[in-house]
């Protein structure tokens, strides 16, 4: 998985997206939300990730990268995720 999105559609196939905001405690609008933006928040990422077992960390690294501007900077960052990236 490369992205938020892909995470999400990993915890869709485990639960339905009601049930996921009842257990975390989120508005039912929250994923429907995130799905309209192409993203996860680093915080619903990283809970999302402790729940199906995967890294909170890298999920939530990976949500604060989809979260940032185009800049110079970010596509610097971008150039180095294959050695940090899990595949």
């Amino acid at each position: 998985m490369q992205t938020t999105m892909e995470l999400l559609g990993k915890a869709l196939d485990v639960k339905r997206s009601s049930r996921w905001c009842e257990e975390l405690d989120l508005d039912i609008s929250t994923l429907s939300q995130a799905k309209k933006r192409g993203r996860l928040s680093p915080t619903l990422a990283g809970n999302l990730a402790i729940e199906l077992g995967e890294s909170p960390e890298h999920w939530i690294a990976i949500a604060a990268i989809e979260a940032e501007k185009e800049t110079p900077l970010l596509q610097r960052l971008k150039k180095s995720q294959p050695s940090w990236r899990k595949r």
